[in-house]
Order: structure tokens, then sequence, then C-alpha cells
């Protein structure tokens, strides 16, 4: 099975079961245990995540995903991530460093689902041409406030008044 991650994919996490044996270097995420399992090299370690659900302490896989990944509780419902046990291997969109990457999944890889807030990255409308849209801002730096020259003011009166108090000590002394 083929699967690509889109150039102008952005906040999706992919979700894959991995049938035991898992190649060796897989929990370090190293480019050959990547590689084994997903036909490609060019995928960024950094935004990928090998989870044991065995080792998460109490925790369900919906729960590490809305706790740690802040997935909504919403979209963890899926009923395919309730009963997942055993080694999963979550990619995260950026794992494809902006790029098209395809992926040749292994018969010890399952894709379960693919969850999250799918941003697509879309390329901006025509500039206005309205009359309305053209123009100029006016004006410059705005004067200061009557409350800013006030303490303005209030700053120079303790500075004379701390410069009079030094002196006085000072000749005290």
């Amino acid at each position: 099975m083929t699967l690509t991650l889109p150039a102008d994919d952005h906040g999706l996490i992919r979700i894959f079961k991995i049938r035991t044996p898992a190649p060796a270097g897989l929990e370090e995420r190293t480019p050959a245990a990547l590689a084994a399992l997903f036909g490609t090299d060019d995928l960024d370690p950094d935004f990928i995540d090998v989870v044991d659900t065995r080792q998460l302490a109490g925790l369900s896989l919906m729960d590490y995903l809305h706790q740690g990944y802040d997935i909504p509780d919403t979209a963890t419902d899926d009923p395919a991530l309730r009963d997942l046990r055993g080694v999963v291997v979550l990619i995260m969109s950026r794992a494809a460093r902006g790029r098209e990457v395809t992926l040749t999944l292994a018969d010890t890889v399952t894709h379960v689902t693919t969850t999250g807030d799918p941003a697509r990255l879309r390329i901006p409308p025509a500039p206005m041409t309205s009359a309305a849209a053209e123009g100029s801002v006016a004006g410059g730096k705005a004067a200061p406030s009557n409350a800013a020259m006030s303490g303005r003011v209030a700053t120079i009166a303790l500075l004379i008044l701390f410069a009079l108090v030094a002196l006085m000590i000072w000749v005290a002394s």
C-alpha cells in the first residue's frame, strides 16, 4: 500500500500500527528503521513519534493524543483508535519537510487513521482593485496625551527632589 503526504499538508497526524517484530532502531527513529517500514528515508524523524501503548502508564492512546498533541476529544472518538494496542507510529505533516513524500508501507504496517485539523496552504486571492482599496494612511506620530505629559512632569519633579535630598545629605555629612 502507498500513501502520499502532499507538499501543502499541515496540521495532520497519521497513525500507523506496527506489528511485531518492529525493526531495530525504531524507538530511536533511525533512518534505516523508518525506511524499512515506510519505504523512504525522506522523513524528518523530529516529527515522528513512536509510542508503545503498553508503556503509557494508565493513559489510553486517545488521552495521549489529547494531552500530548492537543487533538480535541471529538477527533479522538474514532473507533479505530479505541482498542489500538502495541507499537504505534505517529507521523506529523511536518515530517515531509514541505515536500510531497510517498510512503510505501511494509507488510507489518497498517495505516489506522489520520487525525488533526487539516490546514491547507492556499494561494492568496488577487489584489483588490477597487477604489476603496487604494489610498494612503494619513498622519504621523500622535501628540502625547495629557496623562503622558503629567507623568513626565511628575518624573522630572521627583528627580529634582531626589537631587536636593542627596545634596542635603552630602552637606550634612
